[in-house]
């Protein structure tokens, strides 16, 4: 008898044992089946109710959704399938006389071969978007007219931001400035269609930014383009400016913003410089006026270029000089009519003047630029 205990409590330790088993697998089995009963049922729960999912969102992603809610995905998809040597973003207005200027670019410029647009399946060199904000005129939505336009050319992205009026007198096509919160909402949207043309994952070598009342030879404009390196590019007519940091006076340059282009690590750069990211995400205020004027976000062509030459210098830069023969107003201060035969960027247009430069230039003829290379200085320069 005193040999058969041992075995006796090892059967019941092993009944034991066993017992504990089926009940941890049965438990287990039982949690497993609740969660997966769970994912089920949260499947089945329309997305605008799932709250969490809405939540996870983030800044960026909202802001990208908003800004191409009128383009369909499969332009998108279009988009992302081809390789565009540049695209080209223009600031616009929600209101009947720049709808007028867009029509306009899109009747005549934008009709030369090489422009990637909805009629030829997007398939060019450059790639043209028009870049809006909600109006006040039309009680901060975007409007009925402008939906309709997006519905037709698929080029219109939509920033989930508020536009302004203009506080002075001038008018389209006219010289001078809009106000300061019309201009520090210019570049605004200046910094956010840099950041979305990135944020879209196209592929690209130069994003650009230009206006409505322009006009472009587009085959000149991508033959110079094609002379360019692919990096550190920052192309336009030179301007001199300075700012004061601390007891230094810095002195740089930037190009115009009726028409600049950047190379794509040139613009990533630029919409990388954090302080500058954060205003662009704040709506203008008087309050605020000092903090973005510190940034010169009163004129969004200054901004562009001290960021790159002043608040986060860019070391790879190369500056691209263009010259007035080439990229020019219309009309000199004199009033004397500028256009010649080397012109490629035409602004401050009137109505009726896109028509005629395109029936001065619309054969799509090219010519084979000066150009000077100054290594040291890390300049290019276009001549006349």
């Amino acid at each position: 008898m005193a040999r058969k205990a041992p075995r006796r409590s090892v059967i019941y330790g092993t009944l034991l044992l066993f017992l504990l088993v089926v009940v941890f697998i049965g438990h287990y089995y039982l949690d497993a089946d609740m969660v997966f009963q769970s994912s089920e049922s949260h499947s089945n729960t329309p997305l605008a109710k799932n709250t969490s999912s809405r939540n996870t969102d983030s800044p960026d992603a909202t802001m990208m959704k908003e800004s191409l809610r009128y383009i369909p995905h499969s332009t998108i998809q279009t988009w992302r399938e081809r390789d565009y040597l540049i695209v080209f973003g223009i600031p616009s207005v929600d209101i009947d006389s720049r709808r007028r200027r867009r029509d306009l670019q899109r009747n005549t410029c934008w009709q030369f071969p090489g422009v990637a647009r909805r009629a030829n399946n997007f398939t060019g060199a450059m790639l043209v978007l028009y870049v809006l904000a909600r109006h006040p005129s039309q009680g901060y939505e975007y409007s009925a007219a402008l939906l309709k336009e997006a519905a037709l050319w698929h080029d219109i992205i939509t920033l989930p931001m508020n536009d302004v009026l203009p506080s002075t007198n001038k008018t389209v096509a006219g010289k001078g400035h809009w106000g300061i919160a019309a201009e520090i909402t210019m570049s605004r949207k200046t910094f956010l269609w840099f950041d979305l043309s990135i944020r879209l994952s196209l592929n690209t070598s130069y994003i650009a930014k230009g206006d409505d009342d322009m006009f472009l030879r587009v085959p000149q404009f991508l033959s110079d383009l094609r002379l360019l390196p692919l990096k550190g590019i920052y192309w336009g007519v030179p301007i001199p400016a300075r700012v004061t940091k601390g007891n230094t006076e810095l002195r740089f340059r930037y190009a115009a913003g009726a028409c600049y282009t950047l190379s794509r690590d040139v613009a990533e750069h630029f919409v990388s410089y954090e302080p500058l990211k954060r205003l662009v995400h704040l709506s203008y205020s008087k309050e605020r006026e000092e903090e973005f004027v510190s940034l010169n976000m009163d004129a969004e062509d200054v901004m562009v270029a001290r960021v790159l030459f002043v608040e986060s210098r860019y070391t790879p830069l190369i500056y691209v000089n263009e010259l007035p023969c080439r990229f020019q107003n219309i009309y000199n201060g004199a009033g004397e009519f500028t256009v010649n035969p080397k012109s490629v960027f035409i602004h401050h247009l009137q109505e009726g003047e896109y028509a005629m430069l395109m029936d001065r230039f619309g054969n799509g003829t090219t010519y084979r630029p000066r150009v000077r290379i100054l290594p040291k200085r890390r300049v290019i320069k276009f001549l006349c």
